[in-house]
């Protein structure tokens, strides 16, 4: 594990504001993150497909759903990076 460092004048209340905000962004993802598993659950249930299959090449994008399976990968790339944004915040010590 790495370290930053950060030369403040006030270190303590440099590291309330820091930590304040990362509570913060901490949520909003976490709520980013629910919101995006529920658009993918509609998402699957409406297109009637295996995410692991579609992001692995193996849906076939029929004309008429090609749109919406398209939509549907981008929110499972979505849905990945902001578990790992969510992660990596969760592993924060300072």
């Amino acid at each position: 594990m790495e370290k930053i460092e950060i030369a403040t004048p006030e270190p303590e209340k440099a590291r309330l504001v820091i930590q304040e905000a990362i509570a913060r962004h901490r949520k909003l993802l976490k709520q980013s993150v629910i919101f995006t598993q529920e658009r993918v659950q509609q998402l699957v249930a409406q297109l009637h497909v295996d995410p692991e299959a579609l992001l692995a090449g193996k849906v076939v994008h029929a004309e008429e759903q090609d749109m919406d399976l398209l939509e549907l990968e981008g929110e499972l790339e979505l849905l990945r990076h902001l578990r790992e944004q969510v992660e990596t915040l969760d592993h924060l010590a300072l």
